[in-house]
Formats: C-alpha cells, sequence, structure tokens
C-alpha cells in the first residue's frame, strides 16, 4: 500500500478514543505517530473495562488495540520541567501536534500553539475536542456519548417514539469524528506545501454530529419541523415498502434499501417469485400503492417469514434489488464483501496471537491497509524515541531520576 504520509512525524498528546483515532489513521496511511502518556497512568481508556474488557479469553484491551496500531508509545510525564523540555525536543522535529486537552490544561502545560511554534513554526497543530471552541460550553468536557450522540439530535431521531433516548455504541461518534481531523490535517499538510503557511486544525464532536446529521436539522430548519423519527421497519416513514427491514422464518432480518420505489417494483415482484402483487388492485399502480404503504408492509412481513435469510438471499442476489443483511458485529468479519474489499486486518504480534482490527477506510491504488506495528505496551518506545532525537543513555538515565519518563 502507498504509505502517503510516509515521511509526516505526529505528536499525540490526547486521551480516549475521538482524536487518538485520527491519529490511527493517519498511522495506517504512513505517518510516525509518536503517542506522548503519562509515564505512571497512561490514557486513561488502557483501564476502561466498562464494556468488557478481557472477555472471550483475552486480556487485551480492544479499545487499545484498535486505537492504538502504528502508534509509538512515549511515557513523559510534561508537569516536569524535564518532561516539557523532552517535549519541546520532539516538536522540533515534528509535522503535527494533535491534542484533545481543553484550554484550561493546554495553558497549563504550556501546549499552546504560540507555546510549540516557538520552537517550531512550521508546525501543524491540530485539537479536537466536544463543544467547539467558543461559546458557553467551550470549555466544559465532553464525550461522544453526550456531544456527538445526545446533543445533536442523534440518539432522539433513533429512538421511537414514547421510548427512553438510545444510548450510543462505543466510540460511534469519535470514530465518525476522528476521519474529519484526519481529513482536515491531510488538507492542512497539502496547504502547507503549496503556500509554506501552517494553519490550526479544529474539530468538535458537536460539529461533526451536525454535519452528519445535517438532512435532519436542514429539513428542521427548512419546514419548521422535525422529520419523522426512525420506526420498526422505516417503511412508513419513508412511504415506500422497499425501504424497510423484514424477519425471515429463521428469525433473521433482511434490509431492503430501494428508494426508486416505482422502478424496482417489479423487478421486487418477479425476485421474490410474487408477481401476483402487481396485479393487485391496492398495489399495481405507483400513485395507488404509495396510499397503501402499510398494507404492503404487512403482505410483505408475511411473505418473508416463509423463507430463511440464507434462502431470501439467493432469490434477491439473482436480481438487482438493492438488498443486504442485518448482522451483528461479530458476522461482518466473515462477510464476503468485508473479506474481498480487505475492511478487516491482522495485527501480528511477536510470539502471540494475531490480533484483528478494522481497517481505516479509505484505500489508495486499489490496496488494502497493513499494519505496520500493533499497539505499543505503555511507554514502550520512550528510549527509542530519546535517542533518535539526540539524547543518549546517559541523558535517559537523568531523565528517569527526574521522574519526567
Amino acid at each position: 500500500m502507498p504509505n502517503v504520509m510516509e515521511g509526516v512525524r505526529l505528536l499525540e498528546v490526547a486521551d480516549w478514543g475521538f482524536v487518538p483515532s485520527a491519529a490511527a489513521v493517519l498511522g495506517d496511511w504512513g505517518a510516525d505517530v509518536v503517542k506522548i502518556e503519562h509515564p505512571l497512568r497512561g490514557d486513561p481508556i488502557r483501564g476502561l473495562v466498562a464494556f468488557g474488557k478481557g472477555a472471550g479469553g483475552t486480556a487485551r484491551s480492544f479499545f487499545v488495540e484498535h486505537l492504538g496500531r502504528n502508534k509509538r508509545s512515549i511515557g513523559l510525564d510534561l508537569r516536569t520541567k524535564e518532561g516539557y523540555d523532552v517535549l519541546l525536543k520532539l516538536v522540533e522535529g515534528a509535522d503535527i501536534f494533535l491534542t484533545n486537552h481543553l484550554p484550561g490544561v493546554r495553558q497549563r502545560l504550556h501546549i499552546e500553539v504560540e507555546d510549540l511554534r516557538k520552537v517550531n513554526p512550521n508546525l501543524i497543530y491540530a485539537k479536537g475536542h466536544g463543544h467547539g471552541q467558543r461559546g458557553p460550553d467551550a470549555t466544559r468536557g465532553g464525550f461522544d456519548g453526550l456531544s456527538f450522540w445526545a446533543r445533536c439530535g442523534v440518539a432522539d431521531r433513533l429512538t421511537p417514539e414514547g421510548k427512553e433516548p438510545l444510548g450510543s455504541r462505543p466510540a460511534f461518534g469519535d470514530s465518525i469524528s476522528g476521519m474529519f481531523v484526519a481529513g482536515g490535517i491531510a488538507g492542512a499538510l497539502f496547504h502547507r506545501q503549496r503556500t509554506g503557511e501552517a494553519l490550526e486544525v479544529d474539530v468538535s464532536l458537536m460539529g461533526a454530529a451536525t454535519w452528519v446529521m445535517a438532512p435532519d436539522i436542514v429539513a428542521a430548519m427548512m419546514y419548521g419541523a422535525d422529520l419523522p423519527r426512525s420506526t420498526g421497519s422505516g417503511a412508513n416513514a419513508m412511504r415506500n415498502a422497499l425501504v424497510a427491514q423484514y424477519q425471515c422464518a429463521d428469525g433473521r432480518y433482511l434490509s431492503l434499501m430501494m428508494l426508486q420505489e416505482p422502478r424496482y417494483w417489479p423487478i421486487f415482484c418477479k425476485a421474490i417469485g410474487r408477481e401476483d402483487l402487481m396485479q393487485d388492485e391496492r398495489f399495481s399502480a405507483d400513485d395507488v400503492r404509495i396510499n397503501h404503504v402499510p398494507e404492503l408492509v404487512e403482505v410483505l412481513k408475511e411473505i418473508f417469514k416463509q423463507r430463511t435469510r440464507s434462502e431470501w438471499s439467493e432469490m434477491l442476489n439473482a436480481s438487482t434489488c438493492i438488498w443486504g443483511p442485518v448482522q451483528k458485529p461479530s458476522e461482518v468479519p466473515n462477510d464476503p464483501q468485508v473479506i474481498a474489499n480487505g475492511y478487516i486486518m491482522d495485527v501480528e504480534r511477536e510470539g502471540e496471537d494475531t490480533v484483528r482490527v478494522a481497517s481505516s477506510p479509505v484505500q489508495f491504488n486499489s490496496e488494502f491497509m497493513r499494519a505496520r506495528r500493533p499497539a505499543p505496551e505503555l511507554g514502550a518506545h520512550t528510549e527509542e524515541v530519546l535517542l533518535e532525537v539526540g539524547y543518549d543513555w546517559d541523558d535517559i538515565t537523568r531523565l528517569r531520576q527526574a521522574k519526567a519518563i
């Protein structure tokens, strides 16, 4: 795979999932990512057990393995003078500084853009946070389950009427928002190459969610009302029985997604062996069928319950219908399309079992992403990185004695 970021060095001073996910993407693209962590505590996501770390017979954290690939970890206490001096030495040779710390912390640690550009005027400074860099909540902490999922309409529109709001999936908004940070950094690198100007890059979870939810938000502003919430099948909200999920005889679901219903109606009827539906007076004409969507949904529910999902798959695959199975996460790695396109990649660990993680989605020259290194243990590359930037072993001993590393 072309390492389009080869030769680019990125310093990550960030915790949790959002901003580190951006560094993981850039690492996939070939950047040399050095993750700076507190030498004793590390990134708090290393200790997160809320989602079942250690389940399935492994002591490894799926968060750490997924977010930490293609990175090197250095344990560095930025609160010490010696540790801060090391940071400045690293900044001198860096292209990008990436952080998610709030303004107060950045100021106390002296890692604001003006602090770091004193030693490297060409540094691209990128930050990600919960609620934007201005406004009353600019200094308030935020996580994707709040700033992305809850505050910007995602939970509300996905929750059926009358039910309590749905909680988010692990790092759902983080992964989406991190791609925006990675894209912004790529744009800033291109701009610097063309003009010589180093930019600041800023992305918030709220800003990302506002973009993701733009159809709902723009519609609400334009029409003065919210679009309908997601329903059990989605068909009635779309007034289209071919945009819905249907349960099969084995209890599994499939999803139809034929937005051009008049075009696909005859194709669909033929595919499922029910061309008689086109003769039903309720469903025969396009302008009539749209007024009988609830009835058609009930008819199709009964039809799909007559065969298993694998049987329907064979029939639908023989047509041009747009459809797919509703799959569990455990099924995704075995999806033929996922396998064929390399959307899961193997990360080799010396002397240990291979770890499988999700590849970042951008491919270059149609080549699969390849992991160059596994997620590091806390501080695993401290000496290696320090030696690269000019420290010797006596310096490293001194830094240890000062508890800077």
